[in-house]
């Protein structure tokens, strides 16, 4: 059947056809109200945004005016070696800690599944107390948990099995695991409480009929549940992923992108850009940069989970 043109419809259920203007004298009261919240917003958040974008162009730094340089800053930014290492280890650690969220949301959703419904508060505000603890709260536990020199998981390990314990915060891979996984644990409530109320919300019918049918409990968690995750996870992605590319406290206080610049995220070389440097300009081409990366992300989870949802609708 073709497709109805927006003409068709409008004669079909008898909608008139309206101009801006139309709308605008009809619901001016409306507008009028959301007038403050819109002036406000356009000046806490478009006006620093453009303001950014002017001063990547500029050589501005803290306290100066700073003058038009041309694409001087964007070149600084593709030929220096510290931002390509702090890309490549951004696009880590947002992959390993965006997946870890999932997967643990997931598994915390599915165990809120089976409770009754006053055990099932109780649990959820525990799986979200991480992720209403503040980000530098959470650095402090970590650090007290992992540090070799005062750290109760070294110490434990230690006395426990009589054996030395890697830097966990400065050797090998383990500052990359541990910055990775310290995050997962903050934020991993955001996705199980998401995942929860999508679970609750299935009916009950699916899962019996398919109980009827002989389908065991993996194959009615393959058949009936993920179906009805895929949009969930895409909001989930698209929005962990611009979180996880702006993550500063808890990393910053594990390890403060050292040992060295080890573990130099860019969220932590734009803080050190502005405020350690004092080059403004420079610390706005890295966050345009990062606003890249979480936009390019989000499109891409959309375009591709797009088809593997319409398979459901």
């Amino acid at each position: 059947m073709a497709q109805e043109t927006t003409q068709h419809v409008r004669e079909k259920y008898g909608m008139e056809e309206t101009t801006l203007m139309d709308r605008a004298r009809e619901n001016w009261i409306g507008y009028l109200f959301i007038l403050p919240t819109f002036l406000m917003f356009t000046l806490l958040f478009y006006f620093p945004i453009v303001r950014g974008v002017y001063m990547t162009f500029t050589n501005t730094r803290l306290g100066g005016v700073g003058t038009f340089v041309g694409l001087d800053n964007y070149m600084w930014l593709l030929t220096n070696d510290l931002f390509h290492f702090a890309f490549g280890w951004t696009l880590v650690f947002v992959f390993g800690t965006t997946f870890l969220q999932l997967i643990i949301g997931l598994f915390a959703a599915l165990l809120l599944s089976e409770l009754t419904s006053g055990w099932r508060e109780w649990a959820s505000a525990v799986v979200m107390s991480p992720y209403f603890s503040a980000p530098l709260a959470g650095g402090v536990i970590w650090l007290w948990f992992l540090n070799s020199d005062f750290g109760m998981l070294p110490r434990l390990i230690t006395d426990v099995f009589g054996v030395a314990t890697p830097a966990f915060l400065a050797e090998d891979l383990w500052p990359y695991v541990s910055l990775i996984v310290a995050q997962s644990w903050h934020d991993y409530g955001y996705a199980g409480i998401i995942y929860a109320a999508a679970i609750v919300g299935i009916p009950r019918e699916q899962y019996e009929a398919a109980a009827l049918a002989g389908a065991g409990r993996l194959r009615r968690f393959r058949d009936v549940t993920l179906p009805h995750l895929v949009t969930p996870t895409i909001v989930i992605l698209a929005l962990r992923t611009a979180w996880n590319v702006a993550e500063f406290a808890q990393p910053f206080e594990l390890t403060g992108g050292g040992p060295g610049t080890r573990t130099m995220l860019m969220s932590i070389l734009t803080y050190e850009t502005a405020y350690v440097n004092l080059q403004f300009s420079r610390a706005y081409t890295l966050g345009m940069a990062m606003i890249v990366i979480s936009m390019a992300a989000a499109i891409f989870y959309v375009t591709v989970i797009q088809d593997e949802e319409e398979m459901y609708v």
